[in-house]
């Protein structure tokens, strides 16, 4: 067993050394596994990302180089082509909507079939932000579209997948309070209290830990603010064992049930309709 625990790790370090590109893409395949995402079958990717970036590229040329900008992660190309378009008197509202969200949102898509990976959805993030910043600067704020609180629960560190969910929230319009990692159930529903919050993420990759989404949509439902939980510890028939709750397998999950629930639709019915 040894020994061939021994070979295995030689022939990791050779494709390292040898097929770089082919390393990076299982180290990658390995994070997305442990953020929960499902790679399923990967066979019809080429047609998929065209497919997902024809149908999120803007009609307007101009608009069209801005969403580019943000698909690349070009924090200075977005912020210079949206401060030209300002310039033009574009209506910032719109900006914001049609050139700076659909690259975003095409990132975003592209992750949730293994083509886009957390560096890519993080310097888009900043890419966005940056357009965004300058067209509040024209309107005021941009109307949010609810608030959520997002957090990791008590007894577990590890903040990827719940960072990729905040900033694919904000991205989409929410107003979100991040709590971090290691938060307590009592902290979170303050949190939720004093920020009047329409919805919590809870996130956990640990299976010790994960009894604390239950306790704390269960302490919640009096407030009528649901959890929507997620991450590699948690499936559907976890979630499903308790009320006040709704499971969401990837992070786009997470905006679906958010404008549902911001929506105002009760957990229930969310639920049935992401089954």
């Amino acid at each position: 067993m040894i020994r061939h625990i021994d070979i295995a790790v030689q022939k990791i370090f050779e494709m390292k050394e040898k097929e770089p590109a082919k390393f990076k893409k299982l180290i990658d395949e390995g994070i997305m596994i442990g953020l929960g995402v499902d790679l399923g079958d990967r066979s019809k990717e080429v047609n998929t990302v065209n497919q997902i970036k024809k149908q999120n590229k803007p009609k307007d040329l101009e608009y069209a180089v801005v969403t580019e900008a943000v698909i690349e992660g070009n924090s200075d190309e977005a912020i210079k082509l949206t401060a030209a378009l300002l310039e033009k008197r574009k209506d910032p509202t719109d900006l914001v909507l049609n050139a700076l969200m659909p690259g975003i949102q095409t990132v975003c898509e592209l992750y949730d079939i293994g083509e886009s990976y957390m560096p890519e959805i993080l310097l888009a993030n900043e890419a966005l932000i940056g357009g965004v910043k300058l067209c509040q600067e024209k309107i005021g704020e941009v109307p949010s579209k609810g608030k959520v609180v997002s957090l990791v629960i008590e007894g577990d560190v590890h903040d990827i997948g719940k960072n990729i969910v905040a900033a694919i929230l904000r991205a989409n319009g929410f107003e979100v309070v991040d709590l971090g990692k290691d938060v307590t159930v009592e902290a979170a529903v303050k949190a939720v209290k004093a920020a009047n919050a329409d919805l919590v993420t809870g996130t956990t990759l640990m299976s010790t830990t994960k009894e604390g989404l239950k306790a704390l949509a269960e302490v919640l439902d009096s407030e009528d603010v649901p959890v929507a939980c997620g991450g590699a510890a948690v499936d559907r028939h976890f979630v499903e064992t308790f009320s006040n709750s709704v499971y969401g397998k990837t992070p786009l999950d997470a905006v679906k049930i958010a404008k549902k629930i911001c929506a105002g639709k009760d957990w229930k019915e969310v639920r049935k309709e992401l089954h």
